[in-house]
């Protein structure tokens, strides 16, 4: 996303981590801009206070940076840090917006949609919304279905995540739940439309959960 050049100092000093005084900066200079200049500001100072884990102050300057806004990066800022202040429900309404402006632009627009999707996925995962995060577990999983290949190279020239972060992902949400029995049967049915890599690294995953599981899972 480009910077605006009438914030060049502030951002400065946010990529140096002196994210108060970025924030501080920015909001000196509120009045004086408008437009594209006036949202870019927001949009430091949400992720100012993001990075310090003021996530209800994150949101309120994010939602001014989305008013009128078509940039998904925009709403996808709005649905983690509404999520990480517990509104879970004003995430998944965010991220819908995150979904349309991708349509909209034809899924061009950067970061890609699924590395969204996948980055959003973990950050219900670390909130323990493991229900929100399901259909989005399930969503990733059809994209390597439809592909078949889970080749590093071939993936991230598709701009996607690598395959063995979304195994991560999956073998921790089911590890966390102690839902181990559900999470082999949910990789042994994706596992079965991949390529030989994909398959091996299914495997090593599901035998981890059979070792975490270990009588457990006869109780399911």
């Amino acid at each position: 996303m480009v910077r605006s050049p009438q914030l060049e100092k502030e951002w400065a000093l946010f990529d140096q981590q002196e994210y108060q005084r970025a924030f501080e900066e920015a909001h000196a200079l509120l009045e004086r801009l408008q437009g594209p200049d006036l949202r870019d500001a927001h949009r430091l100072m949400g992720l100012a206070c993001y990075c310090q884990r003021e996530y209800g102050q994150a949101s309120f300057w994010f939602k001014k940076a989305c008013q009128g806004s078509d940039e998904a990066s925009d709403w996808f800022n709005l649905a983690v840090s509404t999520t990480m202040q517990g509104d879970s429900e004003s995430g998944v309404q965010a991220f819908e917006q995150v979904r349309l402006c991708q349509q909209a632009a034809k899924y061009g627009q950067e970061p890609s949609f699924y590395l969204q999707l996948y980055w959003y996925a973990c950050t219900l995962c670390d909130q323990g919304e493991y229900a929100r995060l399901e259909p989005l577990r399930n969503e990733l999983a059809d994209v390597y279905r439809r592909l078949h290949s889970t080749d590093t190279s071939f993936v991230y020239s598709r701009r996607l995540p690598f395959f063995s972060s979304v195994l991560a992902l999956a073998a921790r949400c089911f590890n966390e739940q102690k839902k181990y029995a559900q999470g082999v049967s949910w990789l042994q049915t994706l596992g079965a439309a991949l390529d030989d890599e994909g398959q091996r690294q299914v495997n090593r995953v599901i035998l981890e959960l059979q070792r975490a599981g270990g009588n457990v899972m006869h109780d399911e």
